[in-house]
């Protein structure tokens, strides 16, 4: 009797000892479990975060591509896709260049820098006409020496297909009340005008050319001396960047 209780007693812990073990194992692989599925989400997450930084990257024109799934602040090298430089602006560019050249060649060797100015700007080349070799004082009729002039600008003018905004300047001088324009604002709009058809006839299209006139109302220097008024006394023929017509 004592030895059938005493395997009783032993066999009981026993079976108490292995429902502890299996049910040790099962909590240890559902958390085993959990971690991998954990796992599987960050790994999800970033390659998912690094698939938006690339799109929002490529969109702002960076063109940067991340396909590793390698998180943020990882040392391996992120892949990107070469930069082109913009073939059209480095030609539009080496055709104003030559565009500058030739017209500072014309008036070089006609010598017409006293009369004739010439700038490369960001806006575009700017040919600038001193009033006295277009026009006669307060009027908008274009002299004769001014034909074979604009003639020659034409031309070159007609190298590119860049837009051409012809710019009429006047000093502060009031209008006599009984000449033709009632104001400097109309004496230069007419100039700019009458400029842009004379360049027209020359073989300059029409639907690439505007005119403004701005009156006295932006001098370069001011309107103190005879001599500063003259300067002012200007037609500026410019010759448009694309990207500078494309934002006017």
């Amino acid at each position: 009797m004592h030895r059938r209780r005493r395997r009783k007693e032993e066999s009981g812990e026993g079976g108490q000892d292995r429902w502890l073990v299996t049910y040790a194992d099962m909590i240890t692989l559902l958390l085993v479990f959990f971690i991998v599925l954990y796992s599987m989400s960050e790994v999800e997450n970033q390659k998912f975060n690094s698939l938006l930084d690339s799109l929002q990257t490529a969109f702002k024109g960076d063109a940067v591509v991340t396909d590793s799934g390698t998180p943020p602040g990882s040392n391996q090298p992120i892949p990107t896709m070469p930069k082109h430089e913009n073939d059209d602006d480095d030609k539009e560019e080496q055709k104003l260049d030559e565009l500058y050249a030739d017209l500072s060649k014309f008036i070089k060797e006609n010598d017409l820098s006293s009369v004739i100015s010439l700038r490369n700007l960001p806006k575009g080349v700017r040919v600038t006409f001193k009033e006295q070799i277009l026009f006669d004082l307060g009027s908008a009729k274009l002299k004769d020496q001014a034909d074979p002039i604009l003639k020659a600008v034409s031309q070159i003018i007609k190298s590119v297909d860049n837009e051409v905004s012809i710019e009429g300047h006047t000093d502060n001088n009031p209008i006599v009340s009984s000449e033709k324009f009632a104001s400097n604002w109309e004496l230069s709009g007419a100039r700019a005008r009458n400029v842009l058809l004379r360049l027209a006839d020359k073989g300059v299209a029409r639907d690439r050319m505007r005119f403004v006139g701005y009156g006295e109302h932006s001098p370069i220097v001011p309107n103190d001396t005879k001599a500063h008024q003259q300067m002012n006394r200007r037609v500026n023929v410019v010759i448009i960047r694309k990207g500078d017509a494309a934002e006017s």
